[in-house]
């Protein structure tokens, strides 16, 4: 991810100052707006979606073959964050912000995964009651492809308000591999739709697609280039407007790809299916909400002083938000192991819906 990369070239000689360098503080304000948007992103489209579909990987498979693989996942990616949210707190309780946002990319990337599995999950386990029909899959992957586009927004973005003095050779870098490689996914993806697609326009639409999206991309990489080896607020000036025509020629790519003729057909599911699958994807919901609101404490934290008068409120609700991470863990797990909402489970001697 490009705010990875955007927090690991920052300095760490000055992490033993206790209240933490002005830059630290707003690198990490940075990464928490970052790692936000991610997560919420991840949680609108497999989380809130009307659509019941499988979560594929990048290459095209599936994250997990069965609902013990993707449950045992999820599990052991909830111990990983109950152990990330501690270390976080503790971090930051010494002062050490650069570490928070090492750790707080690693949260990130950690929730991300932590619901592509629980959405899975929900989806094998759905599809197995009776009564409901898989999923027919399409020309394309909306899920991969919208978020494509968001790594690509996200990277001109930084790009766009980063200040000069910040952007070093390393952050361009890292940004440019982050666009590249995300470009070099929406190619691959289009160029196979339009191999497989029967509509002569759509055949030729993707590749059109592809074709402006890579010549934009050209311009902007070598303006990035160009500011890297050669500095300047003209330099800067020329990747901001060459990302916006980057960004507008994904936006359109993508605007067609996921148009609903191309992404096949969600499964079918039935009553039963529909309870099991809204436990699972609860209790996921309850985990990325109280993850959100940790990256939203952690954010006023790095914005205020530490003699601000609201900075006991702040770290207070830090805590509570931690506290909460580690509950909506709790929630997952359940419904997880008894494909019910723990909410709303039988007596403990009943039999739980399997």
């Amino acid at each position: 991810m490009a705010s990875g990369g955007s927090g690991k070239s920052a300095s760490e000689g000055s992490t033993s100052t206790p209240i933490g360098s002005l830059q630290q503080r707003k690198r990490l304000s940075s990464i928490c707006d970052t790692c936000k948007s991610k997560m919420q992103l991840v949680a609108d489209l497999l989380l809130l979606s009307s659509e019941t579909r499988p979560v594929m990987t990048s290459e095209g498979v599936a994250v997990a073959e069965t609902f013990d693989q993707c449950r045992d996942t999820v599990i052991a990616r909830t111990k990983e964050l109950s152990i990330l949210t501690h270390d976080i707190q503790s971090q930051l309780n010494m002062g050490r912000f650069t570490e928070v946002g090492d750790r707080l990319l690693e949260m990130g990337d950690l929730v991300v995964s932590l619901t592509e599995c629980s959405a899975h999950a929900a989806y094998l386990a759905a599809v197995e009651t009776l009564g409901s029909q898989p999923c027919l899959p399409g020309l394309v992957d909306r899920y991969k492809v919208t978020r494509c586009r968001h790594e690509v927004e996200q990277s001109c973005g930084v790009l766009r308000v980063t200040p000069l003095p910040d952007l070093t050779p390393q952050l361009l870098l890292e940004l440019s591999q982050n666009i590249s490689t995300n470009l070099k996914t929406l190619t691959d993806a289009s160029s196979l739709a339009s191999e497989r697609s029967r509509d002569r326009f759509a055949k030729e639409q993707f590749k059109l697609s592809v074709k402006s999206m890579s010549t934009s991309g050209t311009a902007f990489l070598a303006c990035v280039k160009e500011v890297k080896t050669q500095p300047s607020e003209l330099t800067r000036t020329r990747c901001v407007l060459f990302s916006a025509a980057l960004v507008q020629a994904v936006n359109a790519l993508v605007g067609f790809a996921t148009e609903p003729q191309f992404l096949g057909r969600a499964a079918s599911i039935s009553t039963e299916g529909k309870g099991v699958q809204t436990a699972v994807l609860g209790g996921a919901m309850s985990v990325v909400s109280a993850c959100v609101l940790l990256t939203q404490g952690l954010r006023d934290v790095a914005q205020h002083p530490e003699s601000s008068s609201r900075m006991a409120d702040y770290r207070e609700r830090l805590r509570n938000s931690a506290c909460a991470v580690s509950d909506g863990c709790t929630l997952l797990t359940q419904a997880l192991r008894e494909r019910s909402s723990p909410r709303t489970l039988p007596p403990v001697n009943s039999h739980s819906v399997n």
